[in-house]
Formats: C-alpha cells, sequence, structure tokens
C-alpha cells in the first residue's frame, strides 16, 4: 500500500514542459539611466529550451533566451537571456518563480546587459 502511494506522488510531481502565460502585476525595467514600469509580462517557454519574453510598459519592449526546470518548483526556473531588451544584443541571467499550481506567474526577475547597458527587470504578478 505504501508503495502505491509513493509512485502516485510521484506521478503528481509534474516537470514543466513547456508553458505560455501572461500576468498582470507591478515591475520595473532599469537601466541606470531610464526605468519603466512593467504593467503586465508575458513568457513563453518551449519544449525546445527556447525562451520568449514580452513586458508591457509604455512600450513594448521583448526578449529571447533559454530556459531551464529546476528539479523543485520552489526554486524556479532559470533563464539565460541571449537577446532583445531594447538593441537586441542583451544577455543574462534570472529566475521566474511560479505560483504553486505551476502554471501561473509569481516573480520575474532578470539581470542583463544590453550594449553598454545593465539592464534590472523586476516583476510581481498580481495575486488574483
Amino acid at each position: 500500500m505504501l508503495i502505491v502511494l509513493g509512485m502516485c506522488s510521484i506521478a503528481n510531481a509534474q516537470k514543466i514542459e513547456s508553458l505560455n502565460v501572461t500576468a498582470k502585476g507591478k515591475g520595473t525595467i532599469s537601466t541606470g539611466v531610464d526605468k519603466l514600469k512593467i504593467y503586465s509580462v508575458m513568457v513563453v517557454l518551449k519544449d525546445n529550451g527556447e525562451a520568449e519574453f514580452t513586458f508591457y510598459c509604455d512600450l513594448q519592449l521583448s526578449a529571447k533566451g533559454r530556459w531551464t526546470a529546476n528539479e523543485s518548483a520552489e526554486q524556479g526556473i532559470n533563464i539565460e537571456i541571449t537577446g532583445g531588451v531594447v538593441s537586441g544584443n542583451a544577455s543574462g541571467s534570472g529566475k521566474l518563480l511560479l505560483r504553486p499550481d505551476g502554471k501561473s506567474i509569481d516573480k520575474l526577475n532578470i539581470e542583463a546587459k544590453s550594449g553598454s547597458r545593465n539592464v534590472s527587470i523586476k516583476f510581481v504578478a498580481d495575486k488574483s
């Protein structure tokens, strides 16, 4: 009986293979010179490891990169930025944290470099 219960919990712990989600919330994109308010974020994590991000501010900014899931959902999803964020040549890393449902954004934090500027992206989704 215990073996069956253990197998059920393993089967219920699903690893993310892809994700396409949008969240409203509050955040900022800071470059040291400019600071834009983020109102919404769209994240697309593809099953081939590619990632796309769209940040909705007073204008729309995007970034692309790669993603890898950790063994534990609490550790978040590792993000590597390989392009985008204004001039298209951004590089950096960050972390996407999901809510317990595994399908909704909780937080997104990215530190990148675009040209000669450091870019810091911080976003927290609304609790609704």
